[in-house]
């Protein structure tokens, strides 16, 4: 029997540059943090993945958080059951040991390369690094040039949505769920990430791994600005009065907004995901003034069309720094010491096996 896996994104590619949500990986049950440094290609993430399978093929439940730069690498795993926790500590998510040795270890993969080769391509690696950091940038500009398109089709929406009958079944719909559950009177931090990515590959959702484990979905259907983040809001705000565990996941572009929420106490989901348009609906589009809506509709359109191109040109971007990162890990793999790395993999899963016992 395997354990179960949630796939979600730590961090984000955001109008306003890389956004990490680290601190929101570590469960409260924590035991061992675990920060690996070195390099690209230097194993990082290859070691998490082959951790993670070990434990998942021995029925332990494991979250991977995956990278939104490179999804196909990850950036932390958490073994659930044990308290333990793989981070990738390098930039642009640096992660230092805030209670070293009693629960935070460095583990340098740095020691394992073969610095005497490595050095013989410097100016190589230099370059490459340079050009990566110019795509990002550049990648950022654009996602900053679509935030105001943004808020300009959330403004034209705003302006034909009637709000007092979106408030009137924001307050039904809390009423209906929250009924017959009781102030447990305790204070559960909420816990934010991102289930969706702007990547290499284009926009990765990861909703229906975050919510398989809930036993209700609802569908959240509207357009910017119909009042769908207000109404997350507003639920997961009363779950945490409630005393009740959630989880928030946001929108990468604008992390303000929300795209999903778990009470996990409750195991309900709310998300905007398309893929689950076929749950049971909560419809605030039924709220537009579709004959004031007109109006609006040529600038809307142009509007869309604008702000789908800016994406596509951020995306551009980053699938070129990737394709530079996969040219300086080139640089590094022959150059480093796997088989002392696997070894060293080995050591760290006997390690965090005696958290079982404890």
């Amino acid at each position: 029997m395997s354990g179960k896996v949630r796939k979600i994104f730590p961090g984000g590619n955001t109008s306003n540059g890389s956004k990490p949500l680290f601190e929101y990986i570590i469960p409260e049950n924590v035991n061992r943090i675990f920060c690996l440094k070195g390099g690209p290609g230097v194993g990082k993430s290859s070691m998490m993945k082959k951790i993670a399978k070990e434990f998942i093929e021995n029925n332990y439940d494991v979250e991977l958080h995956h990278c939104p730069s490179d999804p196909s690498s990850l950036d932390a795993i958490v073994i659930k059951k044990l308290g333990v926790v793989f981070l990738d500590g390098t930039a642009p998510h640096i992660v230092d040991p805030k209670n070293p040795g009693a629960i935070d270890e460095i583990v340098n993969l740095g020691e394992y390369w073969n610095e005497e080769e490595l050095e013989k391509n410097k100016k190589e690696i230099i370059e490459c690094n340079k050009e990566i950091s110019s795509y990002f940038s550049r990648c950022y500009k654009f996602l900053k040039a679509a935030e105001p398109i943004y808020y300009d089709i959330e403004e034209k929406y705003k302006d034909c949505m009637n709000f007092g009958k979106v408030n009137k079944l924001t307050e039904n719909f809390i009423e209906n769920i929250f009924k017959d559950i009781e102030n447990k009177g305790e204070y559960k931090r909420p816990r934010h990430l991102f289930g969706t990515a702007i990547t290499p590959i284009g926009h990765i959702d990861y909703a229906d791994s975050l919510l398989s484990e809930a036993d209700r979905v609802y569908y959240l259907n509207g357009e910017i600005g119909c009042g769908r983040t207000t109404f997350l809001r507003k639920v997961y705000e009363k779950a945490l009065e409630k005393g009740m565990k959630v989880e928030v996941y946001h929108y990468p572009l604008i992390p303000d907004k929300i795209e999903t929420i778990l009470i996990n106490d409750l195991k309900i989901g709310i998300t905007t995901s398309n893929i689950y348009s076929d749950r049971e609906v909560i419809d605030l589009t039924e709220f537009l003034d579709k004959d004031k809506l007109l109006k609006y509709e040529d600038d809307i359109n142009f509007d869309k069309h604008i702000f789908d191109e800016l994406i596509n040109y951020a995306i551009s971007n980053l699938k070129r720094a990737k394709s530079k990162h996969d040219v300086v890990e080139a640089y590094y793999v022959p150059n480093m010491y796997f088989d002392e790395i696997n070894k060293l993999k080995d050591e760290l899963v006997q390690k965090i096996l005696k958290y079982e016992t404890e």
